[in-house]
């Protein structure tokens, strides 16, 4: 499967997340949690980020972070190449410390960010290492450096404080958000569940609109994201992009979909096209595109990829779209 491409734009907010490799308890060796979190705190130095959240767990992290300038790629790979270099050095050992890319979820606005800010924070409570009434104590977090007088810099809580209860980012203000958390504890823990599992899975958290708004800047080149064919990488949000932008330059609408026969020439072209630039199902193509069966569309896609795509005066069309 395709690895999805990173999105970059000033002021994207992100959840971040990677595993130790072979799921080795990384950062229960020696210091390494405490080497993890000062590099943490000088790559947002460096590059400028804002970080509203992070934990460091045993064998795996999560950070909530804001890029003012779209640079997260090259930030990332200073510091996790950074960290890997003298996570080595620390233990004597050499090769790959994280179990592959980490992963980079865009955060559509505030009130998703503050989702992930709590699931975040009360991750070592969920994981039994600590009782919430005693979060404080678990020092490889945000969590309690927001009680501290002095912190770094690059630490801020008034966003997601506001929309916790309009409450001000003070001690007094975490002291209320530690309440606040108790009562996210006590809600219905299966949507809860299912909550969780949208902050960690995926590309974006947030609307359908609004992952629709993204992957249509970026197709439209308004947003920066790595490599060719981005928006087809997507999967189906993506090939709904291609969808768009092909009825377009084939000059039709939805309504030609609709009235049009199953097998159009045009129909099979522009399905050819989509499934070539992204690996979404037979089964969206003939919902979408009104073409039948999922094992019609794959005939009629099969036979397509035969012909020489010159001839077909749709493909010429198509072949314009990057």
């Amino acid at each position: 499967m395709p690895r999805k491409p990173r999105i970059e734009y000033e002021d994207a907010v992100y959840h971040i997340m990677n595993r130790g490799n072979y799921r080795h308890a990384i950062f229960m060796i020696e210091d390494s949690g405490q080497l993890f979190e000062e590099l943490l705190f000088e790559a947002c130095e460096r590059f400028g980020w804002i970080l509203h959240a992070y934990v460091i767990l045993s064998n795996h992290f999560h950070v909530a972070l804001e890029t003012p300038e779209p640079n997260l790629v090259r930030g990332m790979q200073w510091f996790q190449s950074t960290f890997g270099n003298r996570f080595n050095r620390l233990v004597h050992e050499r090769g790959h410390i994280f179990q592959g890319r980490y992963k980079s979820l865009l955060i559509e606005d505030d009130g998703y960010l503050l989702q992930v800010v709590n699931y975040i924070h009360l991750n070592p409570v969920r994981c039994g290492i600590v009782v919430l009434n005693e979060l404080r104590s678990y020092e490889l977090s945000s969590f309690p450096k927001y009680f501290k007088k002095k912190r770094v810099a690059c630490l801020s809580n008034h966003k997601w404080l506001a929309l916790a209860g309009n409450l001000r980012p003070t001690i007094a203000g975490m002291q209320c958000y530690h309440k606040y958390l108790a009562l996210v504890c006590e809600s219905d823990p299966a949507k809860q569940k299912a909550i969780h599992v949208d902050l960690c899975r995926g590309w974006f958290i947030g609307t359908q609109g609004g992952k629709k708004a993204i992957l249509r800047d970026v197709s439209e080149g308004l947003l920066h994201a790595d490599g060719d064919g981005i928006v087809g990488r997507f999967g189906s949000e993506g090939a709904e992009i291609l969808l768009s932008h092909g009825l377009s330059i084939l000059g039709k609408t939805q309504e030609d979909i609709l009235v049009s026969r199953k097998g159009s020439e045009w129909k099979v072209v522009l399905a050819s096209w989509i499934k070539s630039r992204c690996g979404v199902s037979n089964q969206w193509l003939g919902d979408h595109l009104h073409m039948g069966s999922p094992y019609y569309v794959s005939r009629l896609v099969c036979e397509e990829n035969k012909r020489p795509k010159g001839r077909r005066k749709y493909w010429k069309r198509l072949s314009a779209i990057r």
